[in-house]
């Protein structure tokens, strides 16, 4: 009986991924009387698979409004590379929305990371991180300041910040270190990447450095935990042969 319950469920399920993908990114489903009638299929049964589609991150059910279609996650390989160069490599249109830039003093943290005094001044740049319109990321940006001086922040709001610093002041960016935490969203950052408050999100944080070595950037950015995906290739050490 169980099987035959889990065969039905998965053959229900085999039945919204196919509704899925002929409505499309964006699209709404039936309400689900419809849909429980158009399948014979009980309302519990067929709420039960949205909601494991919902948490795969195929729909979207917003109150009030219906269940809609997600785009599907990006993966992110673990490759230097900036947002805008990563999007475009994925045919998507990166752009940006400057949420704010101004000159901060480094306290402690930010003065170990960046590698320099405390109380040194830093270019703080905020950025909500777009593909095809879609928001993606939140980004927070530490630059040395007398590094960049004469920095003009409006050219991020459609250019690559490492195009941006390697053109205008030399800096390449070579190597990177990272981390990436699990982590929730406040009700602003929600609000901006337009879900709802305590969302899970992806904290990466990014010390990027030049080729000589020296401190570029330091970065934080907060993903959209159902439209990224991060992926890692790994490898087992070789293994020397016993010594006869």
């Amino acid at each position: 009986m169980a099987t035959d319950r889990s065969q039905r469920r998965e053959h229900l399920k085999q039945k919204l991924l196919a509704l899925i993908e002929q409505n499309g990114e964006g699209g709404r489903l039936p309400p689900e009387r419809e849909l429980s009638e158009r399948f014979d299929v009980a309302r519990e049964t067929l709420r039960r698979c949205l909601r494991e589609l919902e948490q795969d991150g195929l729909l979207q059910r917003r109150q009030g409004a219906g269940t809609f279609v997600s785009g599907q996650p990006v993966v992110k390989q673990l490759q230097l590379l900036s947002f805008s160069e990563e999007m475009r490599g994925r045919g998507l249109i990166p752009t940006s929305e400057l949420l704010g830039g101004r000159t901060v003093l480094a306290g402690a943290k930010l003065a170990q990371r960046l590698k320099v005094m405390p109380s040194t001044p830093l270019l703080e740049l905020r950025r909500l991180r777009l593909a095809n319109d879609e928001p993606m990321a939140l980004e927070t940006v530490y630059l040395v300041a007398d590094k960049v001086p004469g920095f003009n922040i409006d050219c991020l709001s459609t250019g690559s910040l490492y195009d941006l610093l390697d053109k205008q002041f030399g800096m390449q960016v070579r190597a990177a270190s990272q981390q990436i935490q699990a982590t929730v969203l406040n009700e602003e950052e929600g609000d901006l990447l337009g879900v709802p408050p305590f969302s899970p999100s992806l904290l990466v944080e990014r010390i990027s450095h030049a080729g000589s070595g020296e401190v570029v950037e330091y970065a934080k950015s907060l993903y959209r935990a159902d439209r990224y995906r991060f992926e890692v290739n790994v490898m087992r050490p070789v293994v020397g042969e016993r010594a006869e």
